[in-house]
């Protein structure tokens, strides 16, 4: 029989911003519909991992959705992975290992968008936005990975700027 197995993630996506508690949903399927859902730094520290059911139960592919909660976040606008894969009673990763890199913001409520005008600097920016949150250049830039060069940003990019 040609049946497969696989895992999807949907939501969240590359270089989304997340709190440290944020929400994974995709569609899969795992050991008895079991989809593990673990969070770690780049260099392998493990900082969270849980579970979802999957809808399709143990035989079928179906929706999953958890919410997965970081006790100890890293520092505001480090890069961390989150891999989602098929339950593996015997240990480790199991089938279909997926990973989504994203960008963490521990105390942060959501974000703004700021689209650059005519004359704006990163640190015209943070002065703007004072009213509405506390950030910096450096949480700017690591929000948004089009930042290659924070002394020159394009008129018309729209910047995420974490409201903490």
């Amino acid at each position: 029989m040609g049946l497969i197995n696989d895992v999807h993630v949907r939501q969240p996506a590359k270089n989304d911003l997340v709190a440290s508690a944020f929400t994974v949903a995709g569609i899969g399927a795992g050991f008895e519909g079991t989809i593990v859902i673990r969070v770690r730094t780049h260099n392998g520290r493990q900082l969270a991992q849980t579970s979802a059911q999957s809808a399709g139960g143990g035989f079928g592919i179906g929706e999953f959705r958890a919410r997965v909660e970081v006790a100890d976040p890293p520092r505001p606008g480090t890069p961390v992975i989150v891999e989602v894969f098929g339950d593996n009673p015997s240990g480790g990763p199991g089938f279909n290992l997926r990973e989504v890199q994203v960008i963490m913001f521990g105390d942060m409520q959501g974000w703004l968008l700021y689209r650059v005008e005519s004359g704006d600097t990163l640190t015209g920016i943070v002065r703007k936005v004072r009213d509405f949150t506390r950030t910096t250049i450096a949480q700017i830039v690591a929000a948004n990975p089009r930042i290659e060069d924070p002394d020159l940003i394009q008129v018309g990019w729209r910047l995420r700027v974490p409201i903490r």
